[in-house]
């Protein structure tokens, strides 16, 4: 059995904090159902800090407010590689838009949630060039997929909800956030569906689940014939990647 202790992971949480929950849960699941580990110590060593005081990312991302998260971010991950951590992760989209600054400025290496999941896209969906972005404002107005994809070379066409539909994405996020899909699943997906529908209909191909609180809604692997691709699994296959030796 593969040894899955390579690395000491850190997780900056907190944003949003179900979805750092959820990571962790799915990294267990996957070790247990794919790869056979039966046993605690066959588990990597994983540290979770939920960042929750953080200054808003979306707003900052989305340029409503020049109160910078990334210092706090850099504290938490300087704080997690005192305690031991030798990779990090931030199982957050709108994080990212600032990850070089904290990877930098904590000596702490960080997996890059973006670029995992273009490199995922070419991996598994190589013919797709039309691609739907369901995500929050801050990762829209960041354009995070769009510079990530020039920075790998690749030619995709990004395709983003109309600004009233991307304002109901926005009230499904703080929705999910709230707790609404442990009430009622449906009720979870709705203002995501309209953005989804318009973004297949202006040509895409596959929708990616660009903000970690709308997989805890929509859980399915296809939207009709439309492949998903879910940011949080795909970080999840990642932090096991580069645990194993």
């Amino acid at each position: 059995m593969s040894n899955f202790n390579k690395e000491t992971l850190g997780v900056i949480g907190g944003c949003g904090v179900a979805a750092a929950i959820e990571l962790l849960h799915r990294i267990e699941r996957k070790l247990v159902a794919d790869y056979g580990c039966t046993d605690d110590p066959e588990q990597p060593e994983v540290m979770l800090y939920q960042a929750t005081q953080a200054p808003s990312r979306i707003a900052y991302a989305a340029g409503q407010s020049n109160l910078s998260f990334a210092p706090y971010f850099i504290k938490v991950a300087k704080f997690l590689k005192q305690a031991g951590a030798t990779l990090g992760c931030i199982p957050c989209n709108t994080a990212h838009c600032v990850i070089d600054e904290i990877e930098r400025e904590s000596g702490l290496p960080f997996i890059n949630l973006i670029d995992e999941t273009l490199k995922y896209i070419a991996n598994i969906h190589g013919g797709v060039k039309n691609v739907g972005i369901l995500c929050s404002a801050g990762t829209v107005k960041s354009r995070l997929y769009d510079l990530s994809a020039k920075k790998l070379g690749m030619e995709l066409n990004f395709i983003y909800p109309s600004h009233e539909l991307q304002e109901e994405v926005g009230k499904g996020i703080y929705a999910v956030k709230a707790g609404i899909m442990y009430r009622d699943q449906d009720a979870g997906r709705r203002n995501f569906e309209a953005a989804m529908d318009e973004m297949i209909t202006g040509g895409a191909q596959l929708i990616v689940l660009a903000c970690t609180e709308i997989p805890l809604a929509i859980t399915a692997k296809m939207y009709g014939n439309t492949p998903i691709a879910d940011t949080i699994s795909i970080l999840a296959d990642a932090c096991i990647a580069r645990c194993r030796a």
